[in-house]
């Protein structure tokens, strides 16, 4: 995610659904930071990253679904804490108000690339692209392989985040020109 004021890597947990993850790395850094910063902070956000879909594992319980939800909450609101004190913002509303986002896929097992894909802004939130946007924004998608160094990862994913579109073409995290 890319703020004019931060920006942060964080790990997901998917439970039938996406959250926070309870104990995969986040980070966050002025929204200048270097692509070394932000290639090996996403890194460390990927490989810790958790997957609970699996097959062979039985379907969880309502419990155990409910306490991951409230531990996974505490965290984000303890993250996003933080990047409201760090960042001088108001409250944690406005932190992800102007910001763009970038969603990642990655199958570890078979795959030394990632696909990040650039969102867009709605009311509210962010969200991917639809069918019929995907012909029109082919270019909103990116594969980077995984085997660069931090740097050259960093960069893909300042590539991809330029990518964002907000309502109205509202661009403000376009990468300097010399990128």
């Amino acid at each position: 995610m890319l703020s004019p004021k931060y920006i942060s890597i964080t790990s997901d947990e998917i439970w039938r659904g996406m959250y926070f993850s309870r104990t995969g790395w986040c980070a966050h850094a002025p929204g200048d930071a270097s692509p070394q910063w932000i290639g090996e902070n996403f890194r460390k956000a990927l490989q810790t990253s958790e997957y609970f879909n699996k097959p062979e594992v039985p379907f969880l319980d309502r419990e155990e679904i409910q306490l991951m939800k409230e531990a996974s909450n505490r965290r984000r609101i303890a993250f996003l804490d933080e990047i409201v004190q760090t960042y001088g913002y108001k409250n944690r509303d406005e932190v992800v108000r102007r910001c763009d986002m970038v969603f990642t896929s990655w199958h570890y097992l078979i795959e030394d690339f990632v696909t990040l894909i650039a969102s867009k802004r709605v009311p509210g939130g962010h969200s991917a692209w639809g069918p019929m946007d995907k012909k029109k924004y082919a270019e909103t998608t990116l594969i980077a392989p995984l085997s660069v160094s931090d740097e050259e990862l960093g960069l893909a994913i300042r590539d991809a985040l330029s990518r964002c579109e907000a309502p109205g073409r509202q661009k403000i995290n376009s990468p300097p020109a010399s990128i």
